[in-house]
């Protein structure tokens, strides 16, 4: 794991002994995975990411009294409001609409999970138990297919924000343009190898297996607050194919410039 700063080494702590008071018998495991436990953690960038197990959805008592104490975190830890954090229940961690609730940006709401596989292939492999049984003992097997299908939405999810939501409060965002050019890579990634690794990782195999016209765009994306990306990644630039429909066996997942299907440029 790569080195934690002191106050996130607290945050951890204070997460690791006040949740099973919160929560009680309702809590399963806390598991923190990203680039924490992948050697990429840059402090000035970079969240934490937990999963909180739960036997069950939170209660309304358990909600309230979780927000009142990740409010009083924020006021003591400035990286409490950089904890992103979801609540799921055992039985449904790789079920599709289940209940969940999930902190972020500083707040906690009650929503929904898309089951996300992903995230429990980064626990599984490089994850951190904090808390509870390791994954292994709860999570389901995660096939190929299952994979595949987590990454066409993963696509979906870009595609809709960038190309199809005019109203769309991140499309403009540069660094929300950099997020979703590296998120691409890792999704190339994991595609191809069938394994999860860092954004910065993912981004410097794409530089090695894609056409030399990516390089430009990928390294500005990887700039992190430096002015090159600052000045904004064009959309013109992102080029999103239509949602392949071949399998991991079968097919590809590239780049627009790659890809057999036509592409959807996202000029303006």
């Amino acid at each position: 794991m790569a080195r934690v700063p002191a106050q996130v080494s607290a945050l951890l702590h204070d997460l690791t002994t006040s949740l099973p008071v919160i929560l009680g018998r309702n809590l399963v495991g806390i598991y923190l995975y990203g680039s924490l436990t992948q050697r990429a953690f840059d402090p000035g960038r970079s969240d934490v990411d937990c999963i909180v197990v739960t036997e069950r959805d939170l209660s309304d008592a358990q909600f309230k009294r979780l927000g009142a104490w990740l409010a009083q975190a924020a006021e003591s830890n400035p990286w409490a409001t950089r904890l992103q954090m979801s609540f799921l229940i055992r039985s449904e961690v790789l079920t599709m609409n289940s209940r969940a609730c999930h902190y972020q940006f500083g707040l906690l709401k009650r929503g929904g999970s898309d089951g996300n596989p992903i995230i429990w292939m980064n626990v599984l492999e490089s994850g951190v138990v904090l808390y509870g049984p390791r994954p292994e003992a709860f999570v389901p097997e995660i096939t190929p297919e299952i994979l595949f299908q987590a990454l066409v939405r993963e696509v979906g999810y870009l595609r809709e924000e960038i190309i199809e939501k005019p109203e769309s409060e991140w499309r403009d965002v540069p660094s929300y343009r950099a997020y979703a050019v590296l998120t691409l890579c890792r999704i190339l990634y994991s595609f191809r190898k069938g394994t999860v690794v860092s954004k910065r990782r993912a981004a410097g195999w794409a530089l090695k297996h894609l056409p030399d016209e990516w390089g430009e765009i990928i390294m500005q994306a990887l700039g992190g607050n430096d002015a090159e990306q600052r000045s904004g990644i064009p959309l013109s630039r992102i080029k999103l194919s239509p949602t392949p429909d071949s399998k991991p066996s079968q097919g590809r997942i590239e780049p627009a410039s790659c890809a057999a299907a036509p592409t959807t440029e996202l000029g303006r």
